[in-house]
């Protein structure tokens, strides 16, 4: 007989012998077992893991005529036949050649025909991602209501590009990856069948090349073997181009001893071996993987790996910190990513590798700061104080509120008096008004007469016989001072005999403001400075203010002949200032317009 690979050789023929899928098998078997047969079955996972495999030991135990349990017998003409590949009742369709409507009408049109011999007829469909879309539509009434005695198997890698539609009609069983144990324990048992001397080092390092598929490894196992002698871990890496596991540990040893000299000769040597440089960066990252779950877990007993591999990360991660291991395989993660666009990829790696040796441990700073204070406590000069216990904070001294007192009548200079009176002045001899009305007076074409400003700069401008000495009517402390800083400009008592007309001023520019400011308070006027109180439930009224000051401040220019500054204040207490009474707002013309036109009320 023709040699045959192992994969082929050693390919499962009962459900029992299938590794690493027992979760499919076993439903499966109950399936059979109780005759729940589905029409249509979907077996979806990565490359060798046993789908096709599974489909077809499905297809004989089906139409298995002397099986015994859910296992077919192997023994009868339909398992033979099946075995063989001549059966006329299971038939294997190649998804990526037969992927057209014309495939797919002419299988509709062969499912009508029963059975030759057994019990069903089978359709294995591999790769039944590469139908096209058309073809998947013109399977959908065929598999949703087949003939009694069809059966669809579909295998695929890709199940993403299956329609949902296929999905929908059938029984999904996802495959795993098989791990390396179970992989290895299988390739013993081959190799011991076969009589192939291996050591267990090299049947993990296969196992673990092969990624989870088994198919991969048996046949990484054939390549070794035909190298001849016995299989060793120095002959799987040199047949596989793999790097030693041995150099790894050393490399790992040389970054943690901050040792870049011993780094630049390991990488060279493996470079020399015939390392591929992807590869030996992927071997890296691996051994940290193994490395961190052995400091996660606190052991080796749940890591997948030779057992003359367990102490050795054991002692390797009695030194190294869990930190250190995760910064150095972030480092290679992205040092991978760009070895694929690297023109110098070695170079790359030794930069790479060099940087984690020059960078230093990880520190704790919960640590650190232990070490920091048992350094102060055996100072000289706190040893005193570590043994009386932590140090007290400091206390705060309260600095003495100075209050601001208004000096008497009779100690204020009489300036009142001494001052010539406005009236006197020519408009010549005035002082020069300050920056901001300076800018504020360059923006009006031509400055107003004496005739033409209003009443208020009028009733300033006044002699000053008119006027109620100091000495007869004596004001208040804040009184006092707002006359002193208003002198040449509006009182208080004028803007609040005209605050009336300013915010209908406003209201015919902007009334949504003067909304805002009928229902502020008036506090204060002091060094040209507007106070409007505003409670705390009119924080949004006081920011639009606020943000709409310069136009109000502009309005006060005209109607006073001063411009004002406003400052808007929450009110924490009661009003310092007696507040007017605020108009409803619906007798503001704006917002009653807006209620009839909408037919609203205010809330």
């Amino acid at each position: 007989m023709a040699y045959q690979v192992t994969a082929r050789k050693w390919r499962p023929r009962q459900f029992d012998e299938v590794v690493g899928q027992d979760h499919i098998t076993a439903t499966l078997k109950n399936a059979i077992d109780s005759g729940r047969v589905a029409q249509c079955y979907l077996l979806c996972g990565p490359r060798g893991v046993g789908k096709t495999t599974t489909a077809r030991i499905l297809a004989k135990a089906l139409n298995c005529s002397a099986r015994q349990g859910s296992n077919p017998c192997e023994e009868c003409d339909s398992c033979k036949s099946i075995a063989a590949s001549t059966s006329m009742n299971v038939l294997e369709i190649d998804g990526a050649s037969n992927n057209s409507v014309e495939d797919i009408r002419e299988l509709r049109e062969v499912v009508r025909y029963a059975a030759t011999e057994g019990t069903y007829k089978i359709y294995i469909i591999d790769e039944v991602h590469m139908l096209s879309t058309a073809a998947f539509n013109a399977l959908l009434k065929t598999l949703e209501e087949p003939p009694e005695h069809v059966v669809f198997i579909f295998a695929t890698t890709e199940v993403q590009s299956v329609p949902d539609t296929i999905l929908s009609r059938c029984q999904r069983f996802n495959f795993r990856r098989i791990p390396t144990g179970q992989i290895a324990d299988h390739l013993a048992v081959i190799a011991k069948a076969e009589q192939i001397e291996v050591e267990e080092g090299a049947l993990h390092l296969l196992a673990s090349r092969a990624d989870g598929a088994l198919r991969d490894a048996e046949s990484l196992l054939d390549q070794v073997a035909s190298f001849g002698g016995e299989v060793s871990k120095q002959v799987v890496g040199q047949v596989l181009g793999l790097v030693d596991r041995d150099l790894y540990f050393e490399l790992v040893g040389a970054i943690h001893d901050a040792s870049p000299e011993r780094v630049l000769d390991l990488v060279t040597r493996a470079i020399d071996e015939g390392a591929d440089v992807e590869e030996f960066v992927h071997g890296l990252v691996e051994l940290l993987r193994h490395l961190l779950f052995v400091k996660v877990q606190g052991g080796t007993d749940k890591l997948d790996v030779a057992a003359e591999d367990r102490s050795r990360y054991d002692e390797l991660a009695v030194d190294i910190a869990a930190e250190d291991v995760l910064r150095m395989m972030q480092s290679l993660l992205d040092l991978a990513a760009d070895l694929r666009r690297s023109v110098q990829p070695r170079f790359r790696v030794e930069i790479a590798l060099v940087h984690l040796a020059l960078m230093g441990r990880s520190v704790d700073v919960g640590q650190l700061l232990q070490r920091l204070q048992a350094l102060e406590g055996a100072a000289p000069g706190g040893q005193g104080r570590s043994a009386a216990g932590p140090a007290a904070p400091p206390a705060v001294v309260e600095r003495p509120r100075v209050e601001r007192q208004e000096p008497s009548i009779a100690q204020k200079p009489r300036v009142q008096q001494e001052r010539p009176p406005v009236a006197e002045k020519s408009p010549m001899q005035e002082e020069p008004p300050p920056i901001g009305e300076r800018a504020a007076a360059q923006k009006q074409a031509s400055p107003p007469s004496v005739a033409e400003r209003p009443a208020a700069v009028a009733h300033a401008a006044a002699p000053a016989t008119e006027r109620p000495a100091v000495a007869n009517q004596p004001p208040s402390a804040s009184g006092a001072a707002q006359s002193r800083d208003n002198a040449d400009g509006p009182s208080f008592e004028d803007v609040r005999q005209g605050w009336g007309d300013l915010v209908q001023a406003v209201r015919d520019a902007k009334p949504s403001l003067a909304l805002f400011l009928s229902g502020a308070t008036l506090l204060g006027l002091e060094a040209h400075v507007l106070k409007l109180g505003f409670s705390a439930d009119d924080r949004f009224a006081m920011a639009q203010v606020n943000k709409n000051r310069d136009s109000v401040e502009e309005i006060c220019l005209q109607k006073f002949g001063r411009r004002l500054r406003l400052e808007g204040v929450i009110q924490e207490g009661g009003e310092t200032v007696a507040k007017e009474k605020a108009p409803p707002p619906q007798s503001d013309p704006t917002v009653r317009s807006v209620l009839d036109t909408f037919d609203g009320e205010l809330v």
